[in-house]
């Protein structure tokens, strides 16, 4: 009888133990579960692009995504800075979202914020100097290192909208914004390892002459980047037509008469009473 309760006391420690660590082990189990149902599981959902498909201020966003190059980028790749710090605040929010949408789904509009360059430049690290075809130069390290030109102010179609063309590539009129002669050089070669403006275009009387040359001529080869490119000119004013152009354009029209190119006859009569003859030639086709 000793021996047995010699031998029963460890025993019962020991067995008070196990059960203690077993308790132990299925709380701490009980809390992975729920921490992985509250926590985990939903603030995984709401970080998903899906998440954002029920939102109906989104659905053309999304859909565009779909289609585009970066249909397997997580929308905080781009629209979040990526330091820890951000990233970690953004999945925060979004689980706080998840829980907010679904005691109140009217509430599924968000506003993400235009990517930065660090964010771009967290995936895209080798950035382009020419296009593949060979024809466009892309001086990227000019315009984001130098310039601190944000990438999506060229690329604007990238992700979650199309181009007047269809495509998510950059528009040649969005190119123009800033190579205007002014901002930027906007000469064809300036651009174009294959392009260049051609003879015709460099003639003194170009502007005189050129609308009775579109006839013969594959203008829309150069010019086609935009639906109504004659437009773009004709609607702006000529630099020649400062403040003080009502009291110099008579001089300007004895050296090189031009004014029937944008003007027709009949503007000059509503001031002269008459189409003025000066340097007229009758052998030149002018806007009608």
């Amino acid at each position: 009888m000793p021996e047995s309760h010699e031998t029963s006391g460890p025993t019962r420690r020991r067995a008070f133990t196990g059960s203690r660590r077993g308790r132990l082990l299925a709380r701490v189990g009980i809390a992975v579960l729920v921490l992985a149902v509250l926590v985990v599981i939903p603030g995984y959902l709401a970080s998903r692009p899906a998440f954002f498909k029920r939102s109906v201020p989104l659905e053309a966003q999304y859909a565009s995504w779909q289609t585009s190059v970066h249909a397997k980028v997580a929308c905080q790749r781009c629209h979040v800075a990526p330091s820890i710090v951000s990233q970690a605040g953004y999945s925060a929010s979004m689980l706080g979202r998840f829980y907010v949408t679904a005691f109140s789904p009217t509430t599924r509009s968000v506003e993400f914020a235009r990517p930065t360059i660090a964010a771009c430049e967290s995936c895209h690290a080798d950035l382009r100097t020419v296009s593949p075809s060979g024809d466009l130069n892309i001086p990227h390290r000019a315009h984001v290192d130098v310039l601190k030109v944000a990438c999506v102010t060229c690329h604007e179609f990238l992700v979650h909208e199309v181009s007047p063309e269809g495509k998510h590539t950059p528009t040649m009129a969005g190119c123009l914004k800033c190579h205007d002669g002014r901002q930027a050089k906007n000469a064809c070669s300036t651009c174009h390892t294959q392009k260049s403006a051609p003879a015709s275009h460099r003639a003194a009387d170009w502007v005189v002459v050129h609308p009775g040359k579109q006839a013969g001529g594959d203008c829309a080869s150069c010019h086609a980047w935009t639906k109504n490119w004659c437009v773009e000119c004709h609607t702006r004013r000529p630099r020649s037509h400062g403040s003080d152009w009502r009291t110099t354009h008579a001089e300007k029209v004895r050296i090189h008469r031009n004014c029937e190119a944008c003007h027709e006859g009949s503007f000059c009569v509503r001031c002269h009473g008459a189409v003025p003859q000066l340097n007229l030639d009758p052998a030149v086709k002018l806007v009608e």
